[in-house]
């Protein structure tokens, strides 16, 4: 697959010592197959915890290159094990698999998911790390994520890469009541649902469930590598998903056009925006309008459009990396 010819260009944190999980112990390490070092993390929230893979830096800590990986909607922090081992290894990586997502603790019942509640993860995320500056990859939601969070603290963001992603979504106002009506809805109905009458399934069942029922574009192997954080075994060959299935119904924040335009100004650092193609698919007029505002405002701004799927951070991860590396290592 080829880059098509788009671009659109302008333009310390001390080390700290090494926390440990909530329970006092320390952090479990192991190596992956790339040989890059990686170690699971616990970050206690008052329902329990967020669960996060660390990627080590070789040789070591270098407080000019700390990240934080966001992942999609009902994704989790698997969605960057294709794209961090091919980025240079003096990076010190925390992918977080958000409340609800992945290896994270669900919100209790009764508990609505809201954006407001992952942004709540970041922060928390942040002050376990104790971080004082880093840059942000998200992907999908995770992308938008990453733009709000840096324009409510732009003084900590020195980078913010988007992959397939660009300003949260807006509905028009006439379906705002419909929609809340739905979610609200759904989610208890979720709710209500006796918990042992979740579902089951072999593994073959589970990649066909991801790459037969998603409409972006799941290969199998990404699949796999997203089932490894999103799935359990109960034994006889048999796994259920770890998601929350409260996830399906999510009250997004509603917020207008007008107030988009507004809220990224605040955002003055480097912003790199990828977009596959087909992709998620935009709606032009619109996003023609946040480009031009994140390029008015960004000290350097780049967007690239890439042919490939929503996924294309995971199944063409050597693309993605050579723009992001490009783009992560002008370190000014």
């Amino acid at each position: 697959m080829h880059r098509l010819a788009r671009a659109l260009k302008c333009g310390r944190a001390t080390p700290r010592e090494r926390p440990r999980t909530h329970d006092g112990s320390k952090r479990l390490r192991h190596t992956d197959v790339s040989a890059r070092p990686t170690a699971e993390l616990k970050i206690p929230v008052p329902y329990g915890h967020l669960a996060a893979k660390e990627w080590l830096p070789v040789p070591q800590e270098d407080p000019e290159r700390r990240m934080i990986c966001l992942h999609g909607h009902q994704d989790n922090a698997g969605s960057f094990d294709f794209l961090l081992p091919k980025l240079d290894a003096r990076w010190h990586a925390v992918a977080l698999d958000y409340t609800g997502h992945g290896l994270s603790s669900h919100l209790p019942k009764g508990c609505a998911y809201t954006a407001n509640h992952f942004v709540t993860d970041m922060v928390r995320t942040v002050r376990f790390l104790g971080w004082e500056r880093f840059c942000l990859v998200g992907h999908s939601m995770g992308g938008a994520l990453a733009q709000l969070y840096a324009n409510l603290f732009p003084d900590q963001v020195k980078k913010v890469v988007m992959i397939d992603s660009l300003a949260p979504t807006c509905r028009p106002p006439s379906m705002v009541l419909k929609t809340f009506r739905t979610t609200m809805l759904e989610s208890m109905r979720i709710e209500d649902k006796d918990p042992l009458s979740q579902p089951s399934y072999t593994e073959e069942q589970l990649v066909q469930l991801y790459t037969k029922t998603s409409s972006w574009g799941y290969l199998p192997d990404d699949a796999k590598t997203m089932l490894k954080r999103g799935s359990v075994s109960i034994g006889d060959g048999r796994f259920v998903l770890t998601k929350d299935p409260r996830l399906r119904a999510i009250s997004w924040t509603k917020i207008d056009r007008a107030e988009v335009l507004e809220y990224i100004k605040a955002y003055k650092n480097d912003l790199l925006v990828l977009n596959a193609l087909p992709g998620i698919g935009v709606c032009s007029v619109w996003h023609q309008k946040v480009l031009d505002m994140c390029q008015e405002n960004c000290r350097k701004f780049e967007y690239l459009q890439l042919e490939g799927n929503h996924h294309i951070h995971m199944n063409q991860a050597d693309l993605v990396a050579k723009h992001v590396g490009r783009f992560l290592e002008d370190i000014q």
